[in-house]
């Protein structure tokens, strides 16, 4: 994604803070100004996504999805269609998927403003001749809020989507006129929503738990409260726009009718989907009203997930080299730029010697293309490739079989790609790539953290509100994040548990890195980072996260007089967390037994 994976860096809002100018990035994209898109754009219509499928291309390289839109109004250009089709890279086709991070992923039932250009993929598929694309990627959707008249994408918020924005694209495209294409109304939906919201506490959420989650592995959230009715729906602070707009409006994402595991008038039981990220959750009945919860769920970590549209998926690695892993290469311009391979391999170590991810670099190739052809490329795009405001892209290629897991499939990557964006220019013209390793400062963007993040999601890691740890969903110019943070570790060793310990789809089991230390032996202070714990602080719960191939012989908690008050001896290394709901509110220090090592850490309980 840009940072954003498979990786994406957008360019951003100028913000003045402390005399410093920073240029977000989100999602690792950077803002492309609306006067840019409308000006790129061949046409700009208003509708909304009624169905999507999935194709290879012409060529067999790559899959995409083409996404239906009912046409409402026309803002520039001269369709008259009723339907035209949108091109997004990735989707699942028979057992194969492929997710391109960052990207433009829709829904159906989305609706909202596309800025669109040609298509330039060979994809004779489809139902007709109308095929568009979206200019700079997931910036060229600007989606609607209708029960809250605002419109949005992930730089750019609105409110008033009649008077402002409307008018905005007007006086963009110096065109007073609106086409009408279809009977809709922004301003009558809005009203009937807005008659239809919970304005006398019908429905009320009581509690959730656990208050700290893991997304897109399968955790369970149990909501308690009242007035929920038989069916609705469920969502979380989207992690991909970092739970809020630019405007500190919430932004929500809605888990999948087959993440709702069961919906009473009083509870309800959901998977955390993969794009949960830290916040509040909503509640929206299918009988009418809503209600947010007053208390903030935790999601610590998540994983990617590809999905069939209706079901998602966890994935794990396997061995492809027959060496217990996979092989990446560099494309000859890639390989010949010194300061970008330096910091990649930099970056590709972090992982490697941390999670034990069993990768290794190969030969130089001289392919310079993002293609299912079995090989793992890193490489610069060329020209044009990459959208407008993109940085870097991760691309992720699954393969799946039937089993008897839940979902009946069982997924495997099976290849992985990245892509950076070689030049900084128009809109970007004032950003330049700090290869290191020195840190990037001014308008540099650090690229060994933009490589870190990318590598993230390769490791099938997916996005997290939390600031300081490489999977947080932006950066910024002159901000530099290298390092694994506790999340960070924490996901990507429950990654390599399946990695190493679950065969499937007949295919052999990844082994770890060399490089990891964790088929040696380690060192006190390795260890110690190889270990951690959370929620910190926790009110109940204290998780455990052991990234190395020791036995945890005995666990012990002290309290600030260094009075032992709680121990517990492991009856196997998959001891996960520990219910300390039962210790007075304090600081205390928790102890863990390994071989001849004890490793101690601090921990508050609320």
């Amino acid at each position: 994604m840009k940072k954003t994976t498979q990786l994406h860096l957008l360019l951003a809002i100028l913000l003045i803070v402390s005399s410093q100018t920073f240029i977000s990035a989100q999602e690792l994209m950077f803002e492309v100004p609306l006067q840019t898109q409308v000006q790129a754009s061949s046409q700009i219509i208003e509708g909304q996504v009624i169905s999507k499928t999935s194709f290879w291309d012409d060529n067999q390289q790559n899959i995409y999805t083409i996404n239906t839109v009912e046409v409402y109004k026309v803002f520039k250009g001269q369709t008259t269609s009723t339907l035209v089709e949108i091109v997004t890279p990735g989707g699942t086709v028979g057992l194969e998927s492929e997710v391109v991070t960052p990207s433009l992923t829709l829904n159906i039932g989305d609706t909202g403003v596309f800025m669109l250009h040609a298509n330039n993929v060979a994809l004779s598929q489809g139902t007709t001749s109308n095929k568009l694309m979206p200019f700079a990627s997931s910036q060229g959707f600007y989606q609607y809020d209708l029960k809250n008249n605002i419109v949005r994408n992930p730089f750019q918020t609105q409110q008033g989507i009649t008077t402002e924005f409307y008018s905005a694209i007007q006086s963009l495209t110096n065109n007073a006129a609106i086409t009408e294409i279809s009977d809709f109304d922004v301003d009558t939906v809005y009203e009937n929503l807005s008659a239809n919201r919970d304005s006398n506490g019908a429905v009320f959420i009581s509690s959730f738990s656990p208050t700290t989650v893991n997304g897109g592995v399968k955790d369970l959230l149990v909501v308690d409260g009242g007035g929920f009715g038989t069916s609705g729906t469920i969502a979380f602070r989207d992690a991909n726009f970092g739970g809020v707009d630019n405007m500190f409006n919430p932004v929500y994402y809605d888990a999948l009718d087959s993440q709702i595991v069961s919906w009473t008038d009083s509870q309800i039981v959901v998977e955390v989907p993969s794009r949960a990220g830290t916040g509040d959750i909503r509640v929206t009945p299918d009988i009418g009203g809503e209600v947010i919860s007053a208390q903030t769920l935790t999601v610590f970590y998540s994983q990617i997930n590809p999905s069939s549209g209706t079901v998602d998926f966890p994935s794990q690695h396997f061995d492809t080299n027959g060496n217990g892993g996979y092989t990446w290469q560099m494309n000859t311009e890639f390989n010949g730029n010194a300061a970008a391979n330096a910091s990649f391999l930099r970056a590709f170590d972090t992982w490697v010697c941390t999670t034990g991810i069993n990768w290794e670099i190969g030969s130089v190739t001289p392919i310079d293309v993002i293609a299912a052809d079995g090989v793992n490329i890193i490489r610069f795009d060329n020209g044009t490739e990459l959208p407008q405001g993109v940085l870097g892209r991760c691309t992720s290629r699954f393969g799946s079989c039937a089993s008897g897991s839940p979902g009946g499939i069982d997924v495997v990557v099976t290849e992985l790609d990245i892509v950076f964006n070689d030049v900084f220019t128009g809109d970007f013209a004032v950003l330049s790539w700090e290869f290191g390793p020195d840190t990037a400062t001014g308008f540099e963007v650090d690229f060994e953290s933009v490589a870190v993040h990318e590598l993230g999601h390769g490791h099938q890691l997916a996005h997290i509100i939390n600031v300081g740890e490489v999977m947080h969903y932006s950066i910024a110019n002159s901000q530099n994040s290298r390092d694994l943070g506790a999340s960070d570790i924490a996901g990507g060793t429950d990654v390599m548990n399946r990695n190493v310990a679950n065969q499937v789809c007949a295919q052999d089991l990844m082994t770890y890195s060399a490089c990891s230390g964790l088929t040696l032996s380690l060192d006190e202070a390795t260890i110690e980072t190889h270990i951690s714990i959370y929620p910190n602080p926790t009110k109940g719960t204290l998780h455990i996260s052991n990234a190395t191939n020791m036995i945890i012989d005995n666990v012990s908690i002290y309290d600030m007089r260094g009075r032992l008050v709680l121990s517990n001896k492991p009856s196997s290394n998959s001891l996960n967390s520990l219910d300390v709901s039962q210790l007075n509110a304090g600081m205390y220090f928790i102890e863990f037994q390994m071989e001849n090592i004890a490793i101690s850490k601090k921990f508050i309980k609320e």
